[in-house]
């Protein structure tokens, strides 16, 4: 990862850090902007930059450059780099073009690509997942699950808000008043707070359903109603919210379907992290949602949401006028504010890889490697990498 780990001074002059274009369909954003690049290299990284990486977000290669980072092809890029900072996992070859030692460090959502995850392993390549941080104080400023998760809250109610047939506050006439829009947030992460924020902010009376006792205190200080289903109680955190889902699917489902029908735009915010998200809803309770409303799953992936059939990126019309959205990369089409969130958490991941030591012995890195030193570290990833390879009966 860095040539002389003898001194902090020596490994600062060392570290190259090489900053990818992305090539996913779609994606705008790029993992550290122009004016974050001399914080970078106070920090003791040579900065390089693949031509056009910042082009879609509105960073060209002369401002790069005019910030102190040399704009490289990609073999010069991949040969040279110590370190490299993507959004999504490169379009590359893993042997060929990845050396061992060599740190990767995107969003990386391991559980969709256990086998990709695998060949990392067994080149030697360090591969760091920016959103699967630890919940703990120090990690934070690494947490890109967080920083895009409010993004795209914020970009789930205008999405709803264009798609639904009402405005949102509500509107005086000379009869009267019309009926507000009424929102449910359906967990209270950082999407979710986001999301509920958003909606408050235009004019919307607000609900949300979590379970998480911090998070409860968070949408109360919001000022959000709390709703509160039959069947379910608060819980500690993360771990005992998806333990508890488990065993409580039924009253899960039954109750959220009863409220769902109550609310005119419903964003779902709850995505267990590294895991396919549970099925939470299913297409006859949305259908049953008055004509015009709207319903936006951000866990919607390649494998699913917590809405039945939903699919990332992808408008569907269900029952009687009501439009199911499943939300893919939302924070994208921010393109610009989600760049700045995203680079100050790769920042931070320099200045923790500069000064630390090995990333396995780091109480903020270890739980964010997914691969180190030839093995698959990320205990959730292992587990699902040894179960698809049963069923495929792969060595």
């Amino acid at each position: 990862m860095v040539a002389d780990r003898g001194t902090t001074e020596a490994a600062m002059r060392t570290m190259t850090a090489g900053v990818l274009r992305e090539t996913a369909p779609g994606e705008r954003r790029v993992a550290l902007v122009p004016e974050l690049v001399p914080a970078a290299e106070r920090l003791g990284a040579t900065v390089l930059v693949e031509p056009g990486a910042g082009a879609l977000a509105g960073h060209h290669d002369a401002d790069y450059r005019i910030a102190g980072a040399a704009v490289v092809g990609r073999a010069e890029l991949l040969l040279r780099a110590d370190v490299l900072l993507g959004i999504h996992p490169p379009n590359v070859d893993s042997v060929r073009e990845l050396r061992p030692g060599q740190v990767l460090a995107v969003l990386v959502r391991p559980h969709r690509i256990p086998y990709l995850v695998r060949r990392w392993a067994d080149r030697g390549v360090t591969v760091i997942g920016l959103d699967l941080a630890p919940d703990l104080p120090a990690a934070y400023p690494l947490d890109a699950e967080a920083s895009q998760g409010r993004a795209a809250g914020y970009r789930a109610v205008l999405l709803a808000a264009t798609r639904l047939d009402r405005c949102l506050p509500p509107w005086g006439t000379a009869d009267g008043l019309v009926e507000p829009v009424r929102v449910l947030v359906v967990g209270a992460g950082h999407a979710g707070l986001q999301a509920a924020d958003t909606a408050r902010r235009l004019g919307a009376p607000v609900s949300a359903v979590e379970l998480r006792h911090r998070e409860r205190a968070a949408v109360v200080a919001l000022g959000a109603e709390l709703l509160d289903l039959p069947g379910l109680h608060p819980v500690a955190g993360e771990r005992e919210l998806w333990d508890a889902l488990g065993r409580e699917r039924p009253a899960w489902t039954a109750s959220l379907a009863e409220a769902v029908t109550r609310h005119d735009v419903v964003v779902m915010a709850l995505a267990p992290p590294g895991r396919t998200p549970p099925v939470l809803l299913h297409t006859t309770v949305v259908g049953r949602m008055r004509p015009g409303s709207v319903l936006v799953d951000l866990a919607a992936g390649p494998e699913g949401g917590t809405v039945e059939g939903v699919r990332s990126d992808t408008t569907t019309p269900v029952g009687d006028g009501v439009t199911v959205i499943g939300a893919g990369e939302l924070a994208a089409q921010v393109p610009t504010t989600a760049s700045l969130a995203y680079a100050h958490n790769a920042l931070a991941l320099l200045d923790r890889l500069i000064r630390g030591g090995e990333p396995a012995d780091d109480p903020v890195l270890g739980p964010m490697l997914v691969t180190d030193r030839g093995m698959v570290r990320h205990e959730p990833t292992r587990r699902f990498l040894r179960e698809v390879i049963a069923v495929a009966g792969l060595p």
